[in-house]
């Protein structure tokens, strides 16, 4: 089995390949070099808040009630580069649907934070890993995100190989927690992420550098419903309704199946979603001519 960063995969099928705990956050295979960490929003419950920072990726060790220590999955991630193994990160998007792979990853270092919640609410030390995307991987995932980068924005700070290389850097930030959020396009129902753009909910010309980089500032969305959704063609209500412009073309409305009401079914927006989209439906969003 090959891992295509944006893919997804059963988790069952991972198992069944390579073998390794089927239940947890941290899978250690006895056979091979790999080590599967699987990330998401289920942790929260056992005290585990991973997440993305501009340092790169913060992860939870495991470890339900009391303290956490350096014994099972957390000393295989602490020892992984003596011992030579992998780590491969996949997001977990619900019960029983699959997970997305994004990336390998390698331990920057490790700090121990007091005061986290266990399972009952109890406070305890938890360790908190830093994993930074590998070098090729990141590459990849930067190539992909210079791509999304408006073109406008782009040029003016193209004079600089410096000034490429950050906003290429905030660019993936910004995808990586829009991941975070959002599990697919809310239009055509694709998760695969090699066929989804990382859109910008209030434009990147207008929106702070700390919005640049919220994820809670964005969709993943088709190309072609990216496109409709950047020039203000289609946009979205609170509960995740989708509105089409009265100036889209019938015939577009009909070659990209955008006959209303649409599937998969709508899901609302989380509250902080929502300040972006209210913005996008008042200066982007096309009304009536």
């Amino acid at each position: 089995m090959k891992f295509e960063i944006g893919a997804a995969y059963r988790r069952r099928d991972i198992h069944a390949e390579f073998g390794g705990q089927r239940q947890g956050g941290i899978s250690t295979p006895a056979a091979g070099r790999l080590i599967f960490i699987f990330s998401g929003e289920a942790g929260h419950r056992h005290g585990y808040h991973d997440e993305v920072t501009e340092e790169g990726f913060l992860i939870y060790g495991e470890g339900q009630l009391g303290d956490m220590t350096f014994a099972r999955g957390n000393l295989a991630i602490r020892d992984h580069r003596r011992t030579g193994k992998r780590l491969l990160i996949f997001q977990a998007t619900g019960k029983g649907k699959p997970c997305i792979y994004r990336g390998e990853y390698v331990l920057d270092h490790y700090k121990e934070r007091e005061g986290v919640p266990d399972t009952n609410g109890e406070a305890r030390t938890a360790i908190i890993f830093l994993l930074r995307r590998l070098d090729t991987d990141d590459a990849l995932v930067g190539r992909r995100a210079q791509q999304e980068i408006p073109s406008r924005t782009y040029l003016i700070e193209e004079t600089t190989r410096s000034g490429i290389v950050k906003l290429r850097t905030k660019q993936a930030l910004f995808r990586d927690r829009l991941e975070r959020i959002e599990k697919g396009c809310r239009v055509t129902g694709i998760t695969d992420g090699r066929f989804l753009r990382a859109s910008h909910i209030k434009p990147w010309s207008v929106s702070s550098g700390a919005e640049r980089v919220d994820g809670a500032n964005g969709l993943l969305l088709a190309p072609h419903i990216d496109h409709l959704f950047d020039n203000g063609w289609i946009t979205f209500e609170p509960e995740g309704t989708l509105l089409l412009s009265p100036q889209l073309p019938k015939a577009i409305i009909d070659s990209f199946g955008l006959v209303l009401p649409i599937r998969p079914k709508p899901t609302r927006f989380f509250a902080e979603q929502e300040r972006y989209l209210a913005h996008h439906r008042k200066y982007v969003f096309k009304p009536k001519s």
